[in-house]
């Protein structure tokens, strides 16, 4: 059996974007968002997981993968494996499986979305991208196996809420509307086929109520908006790509109107989140616009290869667009650099310093779960949250108040039994025995080490 000289030269390129991809997940440390996953899993059941979800404001896959892992007792690395790996076949999918021009694979490769951003930092996010690309590569036969390629549709539901709107764009294209042509009378499809678009559009329908209805109630509402010029321009960039992908319409002579509606649903249910939810716009959601746009090229030129071959182009155009209208580019080059020369969080830094330097003490005084988290796997101590007055392990549940924190620490003369006491912090304080401060980190976790006198 031959193998051709492309499919060669893309293995090549593949090796070494796998060998990149392992040096950065092997030089990231740890941080709270990855470690609370992490530990959300560890201690608590299913069902509690579910309950939780409303703090979190994310469905719980991620979490049932890191299942087995956690309550095994492995080490949390294991979840970088695991991201490290859905990556790596999403990236082989990309290259092996879709219909894009094999330069333009190779510059993709080794960008967003592939490199670093959803293999080393290790968060929900990666399903998006995975689930997302195998949704692509079965989209030009999703009318041979509907219930196949709904059920991934479903998956994708449990992912993270930002992809929500291409569920509901990839939906409305397929299932819905061969139903409603099946109503009207101008369905083609045989009964069989028709048979795998209504249980398919059924389970979507199911997951996306439980998805909805777990993650509703008030607890979610700790999410607020602050609107600030950054989202501004996010939001104005993802209308901008939306207005531009109209153009293909034009160009193509409505060939791609599927594809246009699921960019638009995509988009616009990601402006609909930063409105009125959540106005973070952070890293890893930063980087979703290039991710669904490439999705966008990938199924346009899937379903309609011999049309959009001439205006292939235009979308490596949008594409690069879309990497530099909300700063992609400059955000991922930044981040990459800062990782292999700082520390992304220290607090692996401060856990094994205590370990080493006070074998003798067993329990440290810390001032936010949310941040000392993340120091829980890499050592033995018993880390007290001072703020809910219980072991961190215990505290999971609660949602962090900056506020409540810092008059918890102003707190502490007041209170005899802390004195003698060693406490970790992420801030600064006065009149306290500073003995050891962490190196700084991209994300702030620069934690300190205090004495309290008694």
């Amino acid at each position: 059996m031959k193998i051709s000289k492309d499919k060669i030269i893309l293995a090549v390129f593949f090796v070494l974007f796998l060998a990149l991809n392992a040096y950065l997940v092997f030089i990231h440390e740890p941080w709270r968002d990855e470690i609370h996953a992490w530990l959300i899993t560890r201690e608590m059941s299913i069902p509690e997981m579910i309950t939780f979800s409303r703090y979190e404001a994310h469905p719980i896959l991620w979490n049932l993968l890191l299942f087995p892992f956690a309550k095994l007792g492995v080490s949390p690395y294991s979840m970088y494996v695991i991201s490290y790996l859905l990556v790596a076949v999403s990236a082989w999918l990309f290259l092996f499986k879709t219909e894009i021009n094999k330069i333009a694979k190779v510059l993709i490769l080794f960008s967003v979305p592939f490199v670093y951003i959803f293999s080393s930092i290790a968060r929900d996010y990666c399903l998006i991208l995975f689930l997302g690309m195998i949704i692509c590569v079965m989209y030009k036969s999703r009318y041979e196996h509907p219930v196949i390629y709904s059920l991934v549709v479903s998956l994708l539901v449990f992912s993270h809420a930002m992809a929500w709107g291409f569920v509901a764009g990839v939906t409305i294209t397929f299932n819905i509307y061969e139903i409603v042509l099946k109503l009207t009378g101008k369905s083609r499809l045989s009964q069989k086929q028709f048979r795998g678009v209504v249980i398919g559009f059924a389970m979507i329908a199911v997951s996306s109520l439980f998805a909805i209805v777990t993650l509703a109630g008030e607890r979610s509402k700790v999410l607020s908006v602050k609107p600030d010029l950054f989202t501004e321009t996010v939001i104005i960039s993802l209308i901008t790509l939306m207005l531009l992908s109209v153009g293909l319409l034009v160009l193509c002579k409505g060939a791609v109107w599927k594809e246009c509606i699921i960019l638009a649903a995509t988009y616009l249910f990601m402006i609909l989140v930063y409105r009125t939810v959540y106005s973070g716009v952070i890293f890893q959601r930063l980087m979703l616009i290039p991710v669904f746009l490439l999705f966008f090229v990938i199924m346009a030129l899937s379903d309609h290869l011999e049309i959009m071959s001439r205006i292939r182009l235009y979308f490596y155009i949008l594409f690069v667009m879309s990497l530099i209208l909300n700063r992609s580019i400059l955000e991922f080059g930044t981040t990459v650099a800062n990782d292999i020369r700082y520390n992304y969080s220290s607090a692996l830094e401060m856990a094994e310093y205590i370990d080493k330097n006070y074998p003798e003490e067993d329990v440290f005084l810390v001032d936010s779960g949310i941040y000392a988290q993340t120091m829980v796997p890499f050592t033995g101590k018993t880390l007290y949250d001072i703020r809910y007055k219980a072991n961190i392990v215990d505290s999971l549940y609660h949602v962090h108040d900056e506020d409540e924190v810092i008059a918890s620490i102003t707190d502490i003369p007041n209170h005899k039994e802390y004195k003698g006491k060693y406490l970790i912090s992420v801030y600064k304080l006065k009149g306290t025995e500073e003995i050891y401060v962490t190196s700084d980190s991209i994300m702030g976790e620069r934690f300190y080490l205090y004495y309290i006198p008694e």
